[in-house]
């Protein structure tokens, strides 16, 4: 299954000297495909294209970016997968570039499971270019040539072999930079004390200190830190942060174990790191929630039914007469995270401030 996905619009103004520069210079994967998608329409009669790219061993591509040329049909999608070529791949691995038509001379199947994945109308023939490193495939960029236009000039082919080299070294320069990225964050990460994470924009873990890969491999039924990330951690989080006008991301999201009811985790967003605007990065915080007191079972609080279960505690602990510093130490989140909720406890108890908010809560406890 293929991660979130981003399409762009053809670029007028685009200069294709100044494309090259910016595939060489472009420093994260979205400023490469801007560039790349320039140059492409400088050159080539291009439908649509697109760079599949975290590809599996099994030739599955993990994450995408789109350049639709020509608007597609409602019911059609453009190409995103490696289905109809994996076996052409494997039977010429390190291969450069091909073509549809290369690959439906050697398979017969080909063009049935072209078929098969509803591309967008309006092409008949693409040209795939191949980037490999030393554990495999790791991108594919493909290329729709407009229907009528498939036939490729010398022209063309010498254009694609220099695509291929800009391509290659933008990848390989892009990737660098990430890993350098992910390292400092991971050195930042190791000095802290607090169960915090660093997840990229497809939501995905990049970064755990020590307090959060312990905290996940308990989640994970196992006393060493995880080697992946709790399934039913990363599908709630994707609701939680996948919807950028959630009213309740100031108040955090709580989880509960899937085997464990009584067990608890609460999740805070505590920023965004913007190192590219379509990429960001979020800094988030984990705290176990300890188990409802039996006070808390059997009593009713009508008071407090109004307020969700993370503003109930911090509620209380405002009743017990702390101070927000000392909640957000206590609760480990931030001092904003703490004030932001209990801004929220007011408005929905309409109180005017603290003093008010804990004589109406101690009357109902």
């Amino acid at each position: 299954m293929l991660g979130r996905e981003h399409d762009i619009a053809l670029n007028p103004d685009a200069c294709p000297v100044q494309a090259k520069v910016d595939m060489l210079r472009a420093l994260d994967m979205h400023a490469l495909w801007r560039a790349c998608v320039d140059l492409i329409n400088q050159h080539l009669p291009c439908h649509s294209c697109t760079l599949m790219y975290d590809i599996t061993g099994g030739y599955q591509p993990q994450r995408s970016l789109h350049f639709l040329g020509e608007a597609p049909c409602s019911t059609a999608r453009p190409l995103r997968s490696l289905d109809v070529a994996a076996p052409y791949l494997q039977q010429n691995p390190r291969i450069h570039w091909y073509t549809l038509s290369q690959v439906a001379s050697a398979d017969a199947q080909a063009r049935k499971r072209l078929r098969a994945q509803n591309p967008a109308p309006g092409w008949r023939e693409f040209i795939h270019m191949a980037f490999w490193g030393d554990d495999g495939l790791e991108a594919v960029l493909s290329i729709r040539m407009r229907e009528g236009h498939e036939h490729l000039s010398d022209t063309h082919q010498q254009f694609l072999g220099e695509l291929h080299q800009l391509m290659g070294a933008g990848l390989q320069r892009v990737r660098s930079l990430q890993n350098e990225r992910r390292t400092i964050y991971q050195a930042l990460l190791d000095r802290q004390s607090l169960p915090d994470i660093i997840l990229d924009d497809d939501l995905r873990p990049i970064s755990l200190s020590p307090a959060a890969q312990q905290l996940c491999a308990e989640w994970l039924g196992s006393g060493d830190h995880p080697a992946g990330f709790p399934h039913v951690i990363a599908s709630a989080l994707r609701g939680w942060l996948g919807h950028a006008g959630n009213p309740d991301i100031g108040s955090g999201l709580k989880i509960c174990h899937p085997q464990l009811p009584d067990r608890e985790l609460h999740i805070t967003l505590e920023g965004r790191l913007l190192a590219h605007p379509q990429q960001p990065l979020y800094l988030l915080r984990l705290a176990p929630l300890p188990p409802p007191t039996a006070h808390a079972v059997t009593e009713p609080r009508p008071m407090w039914s109004k307020l969700s279960p993370t503003e109930q505690r911090v509620a209380e602990l405002v009743v017990d007469g702390m101070r927000n510093d000392e909640i957000a130490n206590h609760l480990s989140r931030s001092r904003k995270t703490i004030e932001s909720q209990i801004s929220a406890i007011y408005r929905k108890l309409d109180v005017g401030h603290r003093a008010q908010l804990v004589r109406l809560l101690s009357t109902t406890y």
